[in-house]
């Protein structure tokens, strides 16, 4: 049972994640005409990609790249490890490199501080840092970073340095997609101290140390956080506002103007864009909010059930007593991002359900247990799935509470026999020993006697 729900769960995990092309996208309706760059938009919970233009084109993503390096600083690191501040990190930040002015030699500065600059400024000198400190060189810690990449899935992603600079002969290499940027930075919003950072419109807190007094306030470089992070879109002739969460930019002369933004519509849905090389650099914004605006004025959430729904009684063999009837349940609440009508509807009513269950389930079963799987389906195609799991516990029959019973009496007397039976014959073959040992023993007599007297 063990294995089957191992398999169900990542079944149903996958099938979470990766949204089919089920629910039909028109990216010709966003108003965006410059063919040159490259542009995602993906809904952050599904994965589901609701516009693109050149997303697999491999571009070079400049500052963009510190995505990356966030996360595998995030999940290696320890936020509060003092970090140490080589001459080579100060330095090699790329002609006209984005810096905060941090020196060789200085102590005081955590790791924390350095993801934060590195994120909120774009500071390269703060991801050579990071790099230094948590690898024994930046070679292996991009060997970490390129293998993260291929594990979520960023495959056409190839990282040579961890800041993003383009502009030196060894930086020849460093390249990524929209799509592959979209895929990190989904990820990067499920890490609770990601999200808080790119949040943040200002950081005020890096400490002294004995190479500055103070610091100056660090503004995030992403000017849609600044003032009011809120913007207008209309659904049905009645306005809304999304909320923006997040998230980098990224700038080089040969990258063009590299924008990632996240944002939150009024129903809950998180939308992630990405707009890549874009040559004017006021554009790169206005691209982003149109993208937004068509997101969240043509999809919306949709959910399909709440978390702890009774779906399904089943029968558990081999449970004790009468306790075999068990409900199954979903084991959390599945919402997934829809098209919106042009009427007031959701094209929901296309979607039907198909259970996965094994076609038996033996007792023990804890609770909790995974034992199947939801699928939601639309032309044919799974596009979401929860995972079923016991409401309770169920205990496996004693042994001999399986055997048929016997009549009362019945079986004692049976037993009875047995014994008599057993006696018998154990007297019985004790005769047959003793007459068979007296047999041999007499010819033993006989032959001692001829030996002596007729040889």
């Amino acid at each position: 049972m063990r294995k089957i729900s191992r398999k169900l769960l990542y079944l149903s995990f996958t099938a979470i994640l990766i949204i089919t092309s089920a629910l039909p996208v028109n990216a010709e309706s966003v108003n965006i005409a410059d063919e040159e760059c490259s542009y995602v938009l993906m809904d952050s919970k599904t994965g589901m990609i609701l516009a693109e233009q050149n997303a697999d084109e491999l571009i070079r993503p400049a500052s963009l790249t510190k995505i990356l390096t966030a996360i595998v600083a995030l999940e290696n690191g320890d936020l509060q490890q003092e970090m140490e501040v080589s001459q080579q990190a100060v330095y090699d930040i790329g002609r006209g490199g984005m810096n905060i002015g941090i020196m060789a030699g200085e102590t005081g500065l955590t790791l924390e501080n350095m993801i934060n600059v590195m994120l909120i400024k774009s500071a390269n000198e703060a991801a050579n840092i990071i790099a230094e400190n948590l690898a024994p060189s930046r070679r292996e810690y991009m060997d970490l970073m390129n293998r993260r990449a291929r594990e979520l899935g960023a495959t056409n992603t190839y990282f040579v340095n961890p800041s993003g600079k383009d502009t030196e002969k060894e930086d020849a290499d460093h390249f990524s997609t929209a799509r592959d940027i979209a895929i990190m930075a989904r990820h990067a919003m499920t890490i609770p101290e990601f999200r808080k950072i790119v949040a943040t419109e200002y950081y005020e807190d890096m400490p002294v140390t004995n190479k500055h007094d103070k610091w100056d306030p660090l503004r995030n470089t992403n000017k849609l956080l600044w003032h009011d992070n809120t913007h207008p879109y209309r659904i049905n002739g009645e306005e809304y506002r999304y909320t923006v969460t997040g998230m980098k930019t990224g700038y080089t002369a040969a990258a063009g103007n590299n924008l990632v933004i996240t944002a939150t519509g009024q129903d809950g849905m998180e939308l992630i864009c990405v707009v890549m090389h874009v040559m004017t650099a006021n554009k790169v914004y206005g691209y982003a909010r149109e993208l937004l605006r068509y997101g969240f004025e043509n999809y919306a959430m949709h959910k399909l059930t709440d978390a702890g729904t009774i779906v399904k009684s089943i029968i558990v063999e081999g449970a004790a007593g009468d306790d075999n009837i068990l409900d199954l349940a979903t084991e959390s609440e599945l919402s997934i991002t829809l098209p919106v009508k042009d009427d007031d509807g959701l094209m929901a009513n296309s979607i039907e359900t198909r259970m996965d269950l094994p076609n038996l389930i033996k007792a023990p079963v804890r609770k909790s247990d995974v034992l199947g799987s939801v699928e939601y389906i639309s032309d044919g195609n799974v596009i979401a799935a929860v995972n079923l799991i016991a409401t309770r516990n169920v205990a496996k029959a004693p042994v001999a509470a399986v055997l048929d019973p016997e009549p009362e009496g019945v079986g004692s007397e049976q037993n009875y026999s047995y014994i008599l039976l057993g006696v018998l014959l154990t007297a019985s073959g004790f005769v047959i020993l003793r007459t068979i040992l007296k047999k041999i023993s007499r010819r033993l007599k006989k032959k001692r006697y001829e030996y002596k007297y007729y040889r």
